[in-house]
């Protein structure tokens, strides 16, 4: 089914609400910490939602309706894990940036431990964050794509275009409050796709529950077994130390809990996505239970090509069986998926390439005039590079939501382990912390390489154990050869 009048008014609508709201949030830049951390002045509520709306939208729109139709809820189980990493960055990493008043979180690997650990960390999320980001721009545009007919060239550079606009303009606090509209909307959507799905299984939810097994139903595994990355221990583990990683140590998510009035704030705001990751992650898994029971169960016509990959059966879902307007919605749920995700992004790497190498390095002492010129550069450099890595990943065959995890696997365990050895200890070596995070990444990579090449694609180590190993590694080997610092360091 192709577009309807109605579904062009809803997307222009979306666009129009978009770039207004960036343009008012992006009045009255005057430095760096406007640009960058909103003046240390958001809401604790909009920084909640801008968290939420970065961290889960592109995976979770995608991947968790795919997940829940091919088995159960046992995704749901990372989301325990996840809340028990927000306490740990809540407690451990939050009151040392905000003693340290940082804007970016490298600042304080330097106050700790020196320059080098600092630009170790600083490349590590460049490379990081240009290719996870890169992914999820590529995954919600490939669904875009198939939804609209449009080609996916085209369709990166539309969305790139769009959140470089109000990005370039307001900053930090463009992204939040955008991010809080874009919040609503593709929340809004899917609990209108659970009411057309709801609607169209005979008995509504109880029809849902009469006509699919329990099993489809079922969140916990229990095994003890490491091999399965869906048992409860493992997706606890990784939940953990994927989400410390994540909104720890990778300027892209830890930004917004800087942007808070004082450390309180900021810990009620990352407290409270951690609560509210169970009912949104719910919410999508819900719509691949419906699905599924839509046309594995009542028999309900959809193409093979689509069943082959579960990836694109919402969008097919959303295209075909919903009206004119809803459906606009929907694909403007989509676009606010790619787009939390890619305004985010770009703003945290210009954050760090200002504050970690071109002021402290390049131009030390020049104005807060000439910082936020080139913070809006580096902006713009950052969006294209963005565009460049989607379109080049593309070109790897395989799952790409996959590929996203894998890619923060070989750094996040580094960063991790870092950041852990600033907080917990009293010992330093700035030398060897930089030794200590490269041989981390190049053991994983090592692993992954014998994996694919030697032993014919055979896993040795699942990917939800890399940050688990990074972790470990590098703050053992930072501890080993390290030794107690000075007193006087104030942090």
């Amino acid at each position: 089914m192709t577009f309807a009048p109605l579904d062009y008014l809803v997307l222009i609508l979306y666009f129009i609400s978009i770039a207004s709201i960036g343009l008012w949030a992006g009045r009255r830049e005057k430095n760096t910490e406007d640009y960058f951390l909103g003046g240390r002045s958001m809401p604790w509520w909009a920084v909640t939602f801008s968290i939420l709306a970065t961290e889960v939208s592109a995976v979770t729109f995608i991947g968790a309706p795919g997940a829940s139709y091919l088995g159960n809820y046992a995704y749901l189980q990372f989301a325990f894990g996840s809340l028990l990493g927000r306490i740990l960055i809540a407690f451990l990493f939050l009151p040392a940036f905000y003693r340290g008043r940082v804007t970016s979180i490298y600042q304080f690997l330097n106050q700790r431990f020196g320059e080098r650990s600092r630009l170790t960390a600083v490349i590590f999320f460049f490379v990081t964050r240009l290719l996870a980001s890169g992914v999820r721009l590529l995954v919600v545009s490939l669904v875009l794509s198939v939804v609209t007919g449009l080609p996916l060239f085209i369709i990166i550079i539309a969305v790139a275009i769009i959140a470089l606009f109000y990005t370039l303009i307001g900053g930090i606090k463009a992204v939040i409050w955008t991010d809080v509209f874009q919040f609503i909307i593709f929340m809004g959507g899917a609990w209108v796709v659970i009411f057309f799905l709801l609607d169209a299984i005979p008995g509504g939810w109880e029809g849902l529950r009469t006509f699919v097994a329990p099993e489809k139903f079922r969140i916990f595994d229990f095994r003890l077994t490491f091999t399965g990355s869906q048992v409860f221990l493992i997706a606890f583990i990784n939940g953990c130390f994927q989400t410390f990683a994540a909104l720890g140590t990778d300027q892209d998510l830890t930004q917004r809990m800087l942007t808070c009035k004082n450390l309180k704030q900021s810990q009620r705001a990352l407290l409270l996505t951690g609560l509210l990751d169970f009912p949104i992650v719910f919410t999508y898994l819900l719509i691949g239970t419906a699905l599924f029971c839509l046309y594995n169960v009542l028999g309900h016509h959809i193409p093979a090509s689509f069943l082959a990959d579960p990836d694109t059966i919402f969008p097919y879902f959303i295209m075909t069986a919903l009206p004119a307007g809803v459906r606009g919605l929907l694909i403007a749920s989509i676009f606010a998926a790619a787009m939390s995700s890619l305004d985010s992004a770009i703003n945290a790497l210009s954050s760090s390439a200002i504050m970690d190498i071109y002021k402290p390095f390049i131009r030390p002492g020049a104005s807060e005039k000439h910082y936020l010129k080139v913070s809006r550069i580096f902006v713009a450099a950052f969006c294209l590079l963005l565009v460049i890595s989607a379109l080049l990943l593309n070109r790897i065959p395989g799952g790409k939501l996959w590929l996203g995890f894998k890619v923060t696997g070989f750094t996040y365990g580094a960063l991790l382990g870092i950041f852990l050895l600033g907080v917990l200890t009293r010992r330093s070596n700035d030398r060897m912390n930089l030794w200590a995070m490269i041989s981390s990444a190049l053991f994983l990579l090592t692993l992954t390489l014998i994996e694919q090449f030697l032993l014919g694609g055979e896993t040795l180590l699942a990917w939800p154990w890399y940050v688990v190993i990074g972790t470990a590694w590098t703050f053992l080997w930072g501890w080993l050869f390290s030794r107690p610092y000075s007193t006087n360091n104030t942090l």
